[in-house]
């Protein structure tokens, strides 16, 4: 993987692959009907209020904008990363916005469902335990993310 100066973003054929299975993973989980409890659905659509019945109202008027919202970003990321091998796609400013917020979501599935913690994330795995394979997706997810947001950065910092 790399992104270019020109914001174009290289997938191998195995790094598109996998990230059209996580894509597919993130559109059963958004298109779902898991309840609100479940911790991945309660870190991708956070109560805006801590009173119950203000956050239902919350929900009840904006959770079904932001879902779509959501479809909408990855149905982008879906076009973009096409139906098989490798992906080299142009980061205009609406598709690296998509890819971002996607990016952000899946990574806060994944590491939700490992109970990622600041300690965790920062502390080395040990390579033969079963979520190894997961955290270096979640680390990998990021870098893919910082590098997207690098090359959206004008040049010289400004």
């Amino acid at each position: 993987m790399r992104v270019d100066r020109d914001r174009t973003l290289h997938l191998e054929e195995h790094e598109a692959g996998l990230l059209r299975q996580l894509v597919d993973e993130t559109r059963i989980l958004l298109e779902a009907d898991v309840p609100r409890q479940d911790p991945v659905i309660a870190r991708l659509f956070p109560d805006a209020y801590d009173d119950p019945e203000q956050a239902q109202t919350y929900h009840d008027m904006v959770g079904g904008e932001l879902r779509n919202e959501k479809l909408s970003a990855l149905r982008r990321v879906t076009d973009s990363l096409g139906p098989s091998g490798r992906a080299d796609l142009a980061l205009d400013d609406d598709l690296a916005s998509a890819w971002l917020a996607w990016l952000t979501d899946v990574r806060l599935a994944v590491g939700t469902r490992l109970g990622v913690t600041e300690e965790t994330m920062g502390a080395d795995v040990d390579p033969e335990s079963p979520d190894a394979p997961a955290y270096e997706v979640l680390h990998w997810l990021g870098w893919i993310q910082e590098s997207i947001i690098e090359r959206l950065a004008p040049p010289g910092g400004d």
